[in-house]
């Protein structure tokens, strides 16, 4: 069965907005009220 590039697209967005989503929701407690300060260097 295949699938149109649109309908592989729609998917891809799906699933990593769950994905994001799932992260946010497991690091947001952990930061508190006051957040924290990520630096990347």
């Amino acid at each position: 069965m295949g699938c149109t590039e649109e309908s592989k697209t729609t998917l891809g967005v799906f699933v990593l907005r769950e994905e994001a989503n799932n992260w946010w929701k497991n690091v947001k407690p952990r930061m508190g009220d006051g957040g924290v300060v990520i630096l990347w260097e």
